[in-house]
């Protein structure tokens, strides 16, 4: 089996992402962490969606449920959405738009810390999901600055401003 360059875990062949770090596995890439994922939205300003990170939560159940491959959360940042799917025999998946952002915040304890792992929380205008939460992933500081870049960016293509009220 090959090896992540980025974090040195074992993965499957033929996988696109590190199931630990979410690092891009294809050496094809023309980016690093980007690849096509489908075809713009009709009105979309931001062109083509890509995939710019993908993860499973990291904390130390988790990866008991990953040796049995009961871990079935993924995570998934594009330049359009984000994305958490759940479930094993069932699928739930909820979606956030990048324009519906408002804000996000990183939480670790101690033990998270020395584990390299901590949940992203994601503020926005959706009505369904108001709060979503990316719980135990790793490295949360640079999903945030992945997350953050994205949803900027995704406002300056769709001209999207925000005023504030003195």
């Amino acid at each position: 089996m090959p090896y992540c360059t980025s974090c040195g875990a074992e993965y499957k062949q033929g996988a696109k992402f590190c199931g630990e770090c979410g690092a891009n596995t294809t050496e094809d890439a023309a980016a690093p962490g980007r690849r096509t994922a489908s075809g713009a939205a009709p009105g979309s300003g931001s062109g083509p969606e890509t995939t710019l990170w993908q993860g499973k939560p990291a904390g130390i159940s988790d990866r008991l449920k990953g040796i049995v491959r009961l871990n079935t959360t993924t995570f998934t940042i594009t330049s359009q959405r984000i994305m958490v799917k759940t479930g094993l025999i069932g699928k739930d998946v909820e979606e956030i738009e990048l324009l519906r952002v408002n804000d996000f915040s990183v939480a670790q304890s101690i033990l998270q810390r020395i584990l390299g792992i901590g949940t992203l929380t994601v503020f926005s205008d959706d009505a369904s999901s108001p709060q979503l939460l990316l719980h135990r992933i790793r490295q949360p500081q640079t999903v945030k600055d992945v997350l953050r870049k994205a949803v900027r960016d995704e406002k300056i293509a769709n001209n999207i401003s925000y005023r504030e009220q003195i």
